[in-house]
């Protein structure tokens, strides 16, 4: 079938900004190549959606109308809706896929439910007439639920008949599209970073967006993660629970971007970063859970302010080798140190780095960012990760990709709340701390290499912090005001 209609190079120049341009081409291959290896009647069905779209449709019409016929380009288009990088007219559109109306008929629901769970009035469940909303894969449908206690609101979330079985075709396509980038990299222009290898990783973590009993086990962590905050709701689960019918608490509220003043913004904007970033990160649990999906549909605020943090499906684990690592490349940063940064990449790493000297390159280039001014936090952190695995080929594990594709989109919505970029630093910076100012009476007497503490420094840490950081500091400055003297 011929896609030019829809995907062409004009399409992408409009879609792609500038600062991605050697990306559209690439990316114009592998859109067709995906599109092209879907089942014939997938195809069918696509372009009569396509076909069915008013004449005046915009490119922007036919893109999010497509997204909506994918469930990986459905997520794809959530984890850009709030990309600064994007021209606001495209995001706009993209904000759509963050919660669609329902379009799923309300009758394949009842009989999902049906053979889900029987006769649903059996159970004492009503089932409410209209679905609240549709999501990439399922459909939330409210009900009423009474066992002799006070009657109880819920919802179901529902899977999409046939979604996994177009989930499963999906992902092997993104495979062959990888494939396909490893054979083309230096004909596209691309960096070569095993393209295939990576879709494989975290083709795992997408599909756990249809097994919906694993997100009622992430539900239950989540809850007991997040127990001691009372500014933070995460749905109660409801007995009746399959692996296609998730029932838990109706939480009512609207997305924490359509805040009604400059105030409840800028505090929603700091718990938001407090509860998806700081908390997982401080945390001392040796495994950390970190909702891997927190595009603003998944992000509501209730009436009394509580964060309500929904959508579980899509959850990854922050271990202690990740965030020590990730301590201790800032600690590198703070201390103007390639070595320091290099070795903890290359603990982070799950391969040694295909290009070492564009590794070098590329964390000189991040401590010279330091030196002109940036704070090496977490934004610093994050363009350091990004850089070495486009220029150096460094390979990162699942569960790190997904938590920086998680602070990527919390960064989106943070500057629709706070209306900017630095918050994510100044928030990580006040955490850090309270945390480090919570544990200093302890470090009197935990021996000195021990980093059991929830900013992960260690006593030695630090000593070779103030050992090394004052006469480095020093040379820096020197070397600054010579500078300005030439």
């Amino acid at each position: 079938m011929n896609w030019e209609f829809l995907i062409n190079e004009n399409t992408l120049a409009w879609l792609v900004p500038d600062i991605y341009a050697h990306y559209r081409r690439p990316l114009l291959h592998s859109l067709t190549l995906f599109l092209e290896g879907l089942p014939e009647t997938r195809r069918e069905d696509i372009l009569a959606e396509q076909a069915a779209l008013p004449v005046g449709a915009t490119v922007l019409d036919r893109l999010v109308r497509l997204a909506r016929s994918c469930p990986v380009l459905h997520k794809l288009g959530q984890t850009l809706a709030r990309d600064r990088n994007l021209s606001a007219e495209l995001r706009k559109g993209l904000q759509k896929l963050e919660s669609l109306s329902p379009s799923v008929p309300m009758e394949a629901v009842k009989q999902v439910l049906k053979d889900e769970l029987g006769p649903l009035d059996r159970l004492g469940i009503t089932l409410l007439p209209r679905a609240l909303a549709e999501a990439s894969v399922a459909v939330v449908v409210p009900f009423r639920f009474s066992s002799g206690k006070l009657p109880l609101n819920g919802v179901f979330k529902v899977l999409k008949p046939g979604i996994q079985e177009r989930m499963e075709v999906e992902l092997a396509l993104l495979e062959q599209v990888g494939s396909f980038l490893d054979r083309r990299c230096d004909d596209l222009g691309i960096p070569q970073l095993d393209y295939r290898d990576s879709f494989e990783q975290v083709r795992e973590k997408l599909l756990n967006e249809v097994r919906l009993d694993r997100e009622q086990s992430n539900l239950s962590s989540a809850r007991r993660f997040y127990r001691g905050d009372p500014r933070v709701v995460v749905p109660e689960l409801f007995d009746f629970c399959t692996p296609k019918v998730t029932a838990m608490e109706r939480v009512t509220g609207r997305k924490v971007t359509r805040g009604r003043g400059d105030l409840e913004k800028k505090a929603m904007a700091r718990l938001v970063i407090e509860t998806l970033i700081a908390r997982p990160i401080f945390s001392l649990d040796g495994q950390a859970p970190f909702h891997g999906d927190p595009h603003a549909g998944n992000l509501f605020r209730v009436k009394d302010g509580r964060l309500a943090v929904l959508d579980w499906s899509l959850v990854g684990l922050l271990g202690e080798k990740e965030r020590v690592s990730m301590m201790q490349t800032i600690l590198g940063g703070m201390g103007f140190s390639p070595e320091r940064i290099i070795d903890a990449l290359s603990r982070l790493s799950i391969a040694p780095p295909g290009d070492p000297p564009a590794l070098m390159a590329a964390v000189n280039k991040a401590i010279a960012r330091i030196q002109n001014g940036q704070f090496p936090g977490f934004t610093w952190l994050k363009g350091l990760l990004d850089d070495v695995v486009r220029t150096a080929g460094v390979r990162f594990g699942a569960e790190l990709m997904l938590f920086r594709r998680a602070i990527h989109m919390v960064e989106g919505v943070v500057t629709d709340l706070e209306g900017e970029a630095g918050l994510v630093d100044r928030v990580f910076l006040s955490e850090f701390g309270l945390n480090f100012s919570a544990e200093w009476p302890r470090r009197f007497w935990t021996p000195p290499g021990s980093r059991d503490f929830s900013t992960r420094i260690s006593n030695t840490d630090l000593a070779g912090l103030m050992m090394s950081f004052p006469w480095r500091a020093f040379g820096f400055w020197l070397d600054r005001g010579a500078a300005s003297c030439l």
